[in-house]
């Protein structure tokens, strides 16, 4: 049954067709899927079989873009319901330098958001020097940083050494994005300390740093 929705959702993304996505999404939702758990479910496997199709050359770039934009326009209907207290901890998220995929950051950011912690969205595109000021300016020692390409899931290394070099060997990388999920090793060999898989993944994992490590949430 996933399988099917997830194809279903990954065809109405090639189809550019926003109205079939969202049907997709619903049947899942109305099949007993907690509001909380679609993006897990449906939205990031949909978002890796469009990833493959074009890195397999099943689609042109054209076609993933298009595919990409519809994608974004729907992630509304696959975020959290639900606010929480504010859990005092600050996390910085933003997409590597030269990255300009947004929609699993889109979701994770507002995952967080949405369970109370303090989340500064840096976009895409986002330097190391970027990182770094962001850090600084805030005090952030949570820093989750996304790669959908296997060029800047390599770059994030940038941001460890960067870190390191200025006393703050203390700030946690996490990591998201489909390098990361297909080849784990990757994560430890740029100095990231977790990788986060999808919207219920962020909360778990931030929600354990916080309560293990900074004594909060």
């Amino acid at each position: 049954m996933a399988d099917d929705a997830t194809t279903r959702l990954y065809q109405a993304f090639v189809s550019q067709d926003a109205g079939a996505a969202i049907a997709a999404i619903e049947r899942v939702k109305k099949g007993g899927t907690p509001q909380e758990q679609l993006f897990d479910t449906i939205f990031a496997p949909a978002l890796s079989l469009l990833g493959g199709a074009w890195a397999m050359g099943s689609i042109d770039e054209i076609t993933f873009t298009q595919a990409s934009v519809v994608a974004e326009q729907i992630t509304s209907f696959v975020a959290p319901p639900v606010t929480a207290q504010d859990t005092g901890v600050t996390v910085i998220i933003g997409s590597m330098h030269r990255d300009h995929h947004s929609m699993g950051k889109n979701i994770i950011a507002a995952t967080l958001k949405e369970a109370g912690h303090r989340v500064v969205d840096m976009g895409v595109d986002v330097r190391p020097s970027d990182f770094m000021e962001r850090l600084e300016e805030t005090g952030a020692r949570i820093v989750i940083v996304c790669a959908d390409m296997v060029g800047t899931a390599l770059d994030v290394s940038r941001v460890r050494e960067m870190f390191s070099s200025a006393g703050h060997e203390e700030v946690l990388i996490l990591v998201a994005g489909g390098p990361f999920s297909a080849d784990p090793a990757l994560a430890k060999s740029v100095g990231a300390n977790g990788i986060i898989k999808g919207a219920e993944s962020a909360l778990k994992l931030v929600g354990r740093i916080a309560r293990e490590k900074l004594g909060g949430g």
